[in-house]
């Protein structure tokens, strides 16, 4: 794997927004219907991904997973597969239910277990864009390759009921036998050129950015609640007592508690903390405890005195 399987930031904050966002605010009910929509995609292209591992060919290749890169704009591939002889993106769909793809106006209709009827965004275009974007980076720096989509359902709880025929529909246990019988006739690139192509993808990687997620969303930081979340019942508000957080839900202690509240505030939060700051959110009053807290490891630190700063390296 070239790039292997990685939950992403964004899912991971979406996540912590979704606990921590008041419910009376007016975008929740949108940003638990993302984090669940993002945490479905993460689990299809893991399994996905999973899959690929045991692909065997009698060629040298390369997996990416998540690969962001620029060319007319900047697009975002689940899964992109190299070798000599191509390239080949897969659009991966985690969907439970009745799937029909309709076209003009291109859209992906499917009806729920619960009979439920919803549409979203046509995976097809998107893959087109996709193939069309590379193949526009790839002619720009002399990289002679076809290109190739696939749009892979990661379940076989998604019913494909209708699809266009002009585009390629698989499930994940077909995807293996697919790429064995993918043309290789003709070889575009040699393994030296391979392995450049490899690097030169991964330095081109670029992820999007979207943390912290309350400017992402423009979300009041009032409506976020702050506090050290409890590792055993989720209780977001715990004591700080000598070298412990106590929860007064649950009276469980815990030593560690505060570092997984640190990662939240630089996800959904802020991008710098100072010590005032860590006061607030923490719910401490000595600022002591808040300096300790800012040791962490993952911080790197920046300015003196008053103005001393401390950012988050993931």
């Amino acid at each position: 794997m070239a790039k292997p399987y990685a939950k992403t930031k964004h899912a991971e904050a979406l996540v912590a927004l979704t606990r921590r966002l008041r419910k009376t605010n007016p975008k929740y009910p949108k940003i638990r219907e993302d984090m669940l929509q993002k945490n479905a995609g993460e689990i299809g292209e893991e399994t996905v991904m999973r899959e690929l591992e045991k692909l065997k060919l009698p060629h040298k290749f390369y997996i990416f997973h998540n690969l962001s890169l620029y060319s007319d704009t900047s697009f975002q591939m689940d899964i992109l597969l190299i070798s000599p002889y191509y390239a080949l993106i897969l659009e991966v769909k985690n969907i439970s239910g009745e799937i029909e793809i309709e076209t003009n106006p291109s859209m992906l209709v499917y009806t729920k277990p619960t009979g439920e009827k919803k549409s979203i965004n046509s995976p097809v275009p998107q893959l087109e864009d996709y193939i069309y974007q590379l193949s526009q980076l790839f002619q720009r720096y002399k990289i002679n390759i076809p290109i190739y989509g696939v749009i892979t359902f990661a379940f076989a709880k998604s019913y494909v009921k209708k699809v266009p025929t002009n585009s390629v529909f698989l499930l994940t246990n077909e995807l293996r036998k697919f790429i064995r019988s993918i043309n290789t006739e003709k070889q575009f690139l040699s393994e030296e050129e391979l392995d450049k192509l490899k690097s030169w993808l991964l330095r081109k990687n670029n992820e999007y950015n979207s943390l912290p997620l309350s400017k992402h969303y423009a979300i009041d930081p009032h409506d976020i609640v702050t506090g050290v979340e409890c590792p055993s019942c989720g209780y977001i508000g715990m004591k700080k007592i000598r070298r412990n957080w106590a929860c007064p839900n649950c009276r469980e202690f815990s030593k560690h508690a505060h570092e997984k509240t640190l990662k939240d505030f630089f996800l959904i939060y802020k991008e710098t903390i100072n010590n005032q700051e860590c006061r607030r959110f923490f719910h401490l009053q000595d600022k002591h405890d808040a300096t300790r807290i800012l040791m962490n490891p993952k911080l790197i630190k920046s300015g003196k005195s008053r103005s001393t700063k401390y950012t988050m390296t993931y």
